[in-house]
């Protein structure tokens, strides 16, 4: 996964975009158990693997959350899509309680279930599965292919 993330934050850099730093095992900690605190919820392997090489994404239609950051503590460039605030937000809608949103694009939510598993994208609106993989790890490969 390193490659397409390096060449998403390439292309970012490129044109003149602020990229997150990555996350150090600490602020995953602290991330892992607030998720579990805060939603019952079980942070994937291969997200925190994202996170320690850069602590969030946005980029041409793709927010990746972050580890911890919020609207009252953004990140460089005011990037403020951590997991816990933007899924706190989510949970405000109906239904959105029976899954972790990882992030979203212009049209779907990134999610899995409580447990880390099952990774699809939804339609934002409806919740309607468009698109499942076999694993977090190929999810991510496939939405930051796309933008690299």
């Amino acid at each position: 996964m390193d490659a397409v993330i390096m060449a998403a934050r390439d292309a970012q850099v490129a044109i003149g975009e602020t990229v997150q730093a990555g996350a150090d095992e600490a602020r995953i900690g602290v991330l892992r158990g607030a998720l579990q605190r805060e939603f019952g919820a079980t942070l994937p392997e291969d997200y925190a693997a994202l996170l320690r090489r850069s602590d969030g994404v946005d980029f041409d239609g793709l927010v990746l959350y972050g580890s911890a950051q919020s609207e009252a503590n953004p990140g460089p460039g005011g990037f403020w899509q951590g997991l816990v605030a933007a899924n706190k937000l989510w949970r405000e809608g109906p239904g959105h309680a029976r899954y972790l949103v990882l992030g979203e694009t212009d049209i779907d939510l990134f999610t899995v279930d409580l447990d880390g598993s099952n990774p699809v994208l939804r339609d934002k609106v409806s919740s309607d599965v468009n698109e499942t993989f076999p694993s977090v790890d190929a999810a991510l490969r496939r939405l930051l292919a796309t933008r690299g």
